[in-house]
């Protein structure tokens, strides 16, 4: 018997000490519910069950992302609603006032309920806003759609108005009978099919034209004679003369050219012309169903307005009309050249075929006004369109240049802002030095880089540093070194027209007034005033038509296409991301777009109810908007069905992904319970053993006393 080391009492401890752990273990799972209380319960089971723990929670919290989407678009889908509301009242109020029952006090007063409506249509689209972030201006719409969409729009009511036009011209026409028992009387067409006999009628036109439409003159006119003339023989020879010399080398290859155009004159009512149009040049080209264009033809055509013109009995023009009219001619001169020389970003066109890559409708018109000048007080968009004169601070500059900024719709961006923004490119292109000589070589050297290959985007990139044609556009109204350069090219050009032609600080008078007797061919832009249109035919095969750059390449997404874009802010926007699952992959994102709703954007803020013929056109821009208006509210809606199916899947997964983890973490309390009471049976008797070894070695005394 030894004393020294109860081993029995040890081995009691020893037992009972593995039992007690094993009860603390089996109470915590008991009292905690989960059989995973640490890494050491079960290493393998806590990360699969952690992974799931993120998964559920991440999925609970994209369920409450997805109903806070479906706020956001039920808001933006109410505010849409009370936009329809006004549409389909302006609707009601153009039909009211096309009646020819309304005075003109009468239209008057429905244009002023129309303006109201167009003013809370944007104050709807400005204001209206989810957690701050605004829904309708364009902020969320998905890039180009909504200027694409307008631009639309905007093509079918052109159809729509050139067909109105077209009818209303028909219904002008006055028709008189050379025989029968109506000889002499004027009929309707309806009449004049009743009546027997041999049917022969004459047109009188309503407006005056150089020619009908089979291309036979019917102005013998002297007046009008002059006019033809002196456009042939003088303004029109000597502004493509002008043009060539002031953008040498970009046009020189034209020399000696054989280009024909067509002269048609018109009045206010001619398609294309009004009271502020004074002339146009159309351009055309054939084209056929899968898009491709025939690089071997072009069509011209140059419309004046002789209404907008003085000429006395001998067609002689008055002064101010003859300086107004050389000064259009250049700029739509400078269009045909334009159109000539770089067709492709004109037209949208690459590799044969139309790819809606054209160029900005700035670029076009500001380089028209490059040429015609941008300061001449018949035709200023500097001084008396964007305000700016010598006087102006570099504060003012600027906000006027924002306030049209640069890819806007009005006329003051595309003819304003862009004359400055092409006479920007033509300075830094010429070496940054404001005197006559180095902007038109800097010009010239813009229009021959893009006829040789290089885009538009290419060239505003090398010369600006700007990453693209949208970065040029957006900063131009903030860059220092513009707002310097816009000061001192109005002090340069003082009281001149601001056109190349002309070296921009010569005043008012730009064209010769006597006949081209030297220098530029005749046969370059020759004028014909015997046809309305000139078919050009070019079968030379090392003279490609469809050549030079286009708007981006491709690089971008600057595209325009045959179409007018209206406005920049409907360029961009990247949508609302709705995040709807717990890992990072784009496959989680619901994209919610919204485009700008706002009157410019969806085509009525010119909505003008003022005349007959313009309440009648206006129906159909209302209708329009109208559709597009909808289109938006039905993808909103279908948005809304699709998170709400979103949500169910996610509360489905949430459910399982969430009983699977139970399944691994979850305590077994039945089994756990059977195991807790086995080993605190097993404690307690541990407890009894070690009690009795503990007294084991008692008898020791004995043997002592």
């Amino acid at each position: 018997m030894v004393i020294a080391h109860n081993l029995m009492a040890m081995n009691s401890q020893r037992q009972l000490s593995i039992v007690s752990g094993t009860v603390s273990k089996k109470a915590e799972k008991l009292s905690s519910g989960y059989k995973i209380n640490r890494a050491a319960d079960d290493a393998a089971g806590l990360s699969i069950s952690e992974k799931m723990r993120r998964q559920v929670r991440g999925l609970t919290k994209a369920t409450e992302n997805a109903e806070d989407g479906i706020s956001m678009v039920q808001i933006a889908d109410g505010a849409l609603s009370e936009v329809q509301d006004m549409l389909q009242r302006m609707n009601e109020l153009c039909v009211q006032a096309a009646n020819g029952t309304n005075a003109a006090s009468d239209r008057q007063n429905i244009q002023d309920e129309v303006t109201q409506l167009i003013a809370e249509i944007d104050r709807v689209a400005e204001t209206t806003k989810f957690n701050e972030t605004y829904l309708l201006n364009g902020s969320l719409s998905k890039g180009g759609r909504g200027a694409y969409n307008l631009a639309i729009n905007n093509r079918k009511f052109e159809e729509v108005k050139k067909k109105y036009e077209e009818d209303k011209e028909k219904a002008k026409l006055k028709l008189t009978a050379l025989n029968g028992v109506n000889a002499g009387k004027e009929l309707s067409l309806d009449a004049l099919s009743d009546t027997k006999g041999l049917k022969i009628i004459y047109m009188q036109d309503s407006i005056q034209t150089t020619q009908t439409a089979n291309g036979n003159p019917t102005s013998t006119d002297p007046k009008y004679t002059q006019l033809k003339n002196a456009l042939k023989m003088e303004i029109v020879p000597n502004a493509v003369q002008e043009i060539i010399a002031a953008f040498s080398p970009a046009y020189d290859f034209l020399n000696n050219s054989s280009i024909g155009i067509g002269l048609a004159l018109g009045g206010n009512n001619y398609p294309g012309l009004s009271s502020s149009t004074l002339a146009y040049v159309r351009f055309g080209h054939y084209s056929y169903s899968d898009g491709t264009v025939d690089p071997n033809t072009l069509e011209y055509q140059l419309a004046v307005n002789v209404d907008a013109l003085k000429i006395d009995n001998n067609g002689n023009l008055d002064a101010d009309s003859r300086k107004k009219l050389e000064v259009t001619i250049v700029h739509e001169m400078m269009h045909a050249f334009m159109d000539e020389a770089l067709t492709n970003g004109m037209t949208g066109t690459v590799d044969g075929k139309h790819a809606d890559d054209r160029f900005p409708k700035w670029f076009i018109e500001g380089m028209a006004q490059a040429a015609a000048g941008g300061y001449y007080d018949g035709n200023d968009w500097v001084n008396g369109g964007l305000g700016i004169n010598t006087s102006s601070s570099d504060s003012f500059i600027s906000s006027q240049l924002q306030a049209n900024k640069l890819g806007g719709s009005s006329n003051t961006s595309n003819y304003g802002t862009g004359y400055l923004a092409s006479m920007y490119l033509g300075y830094l292109a010429g070496g940054k030095t404001i005197n006559a000589a180095s902007m038109k070589n800097g010009l010239a050297a813009v229009l021959k880089n893009i006829r040789d290959g290089e885009s538009l985007q290419d060239v505003i990139v090398r010369l600006t540093g700007k990453t693209s044609i949208s970065d040029f556009e957006n900063s131009f109204s903030k860059d220092a070194n513009v707002i310097q350069f816009v000061k001192d090219l109005t002090a340069f050009v003082g009281g001149g027209t601001g056109g190349a032609v002309g070296n921009f600080t010569t005043a008012n008078d730009i064209l010769a007034d006597n006949a081209i007797t030297s220098g530029t061919p005749a046969t370059l832009f020759e004028l014909n005033i015997q046809n309305d249109n000139v078919k050009n035919v070019y079968n030379d095969p090392d003279y490609t038509v469809f050549k030079g750059g286009s708007a981006t390449n491709g690089k971008g997404t600057y595209n325009d296409g045959p179409l007018e874009i209206a406005a920049s802010k409907q360029l961009t926007g990247f949508g609302a991301a709705i995040h709807a699952g717990t890992d990072t992959d784009m496959n989680n994102k619901i994209h919610v777009y919204i485009d700008a709703m706002d009157a410019a954007s969806i085509g009525v803020d010119q909505v003008d109810v003022r005349t007959v013929d313009l309440a009648t056109l206006s129906i159909e821009r209302v209708a329009l908007a109208l559709a597009q208006v909808s289109a938006q509210r039905s993808e909103l809606g279908a948005c809304q069905n699709r998170l709400e199916h979103t949500i169910n899947n996610l509360d489905n997964v949430v459910e399982n992904t969430t009983a699977a983890e139970s399944q691994i973490r979850d305590t077994d309390m039945a089994k756990e319970m059977v195991a807790y009471s086995n080993a605190n049976i097993l404690q307690q008797a541990g407890q009894s053993m070690l009690a009795q070894m503990n007294q084991s070695n008692q008898g020791v005394l004995s043997l002592i006393a």
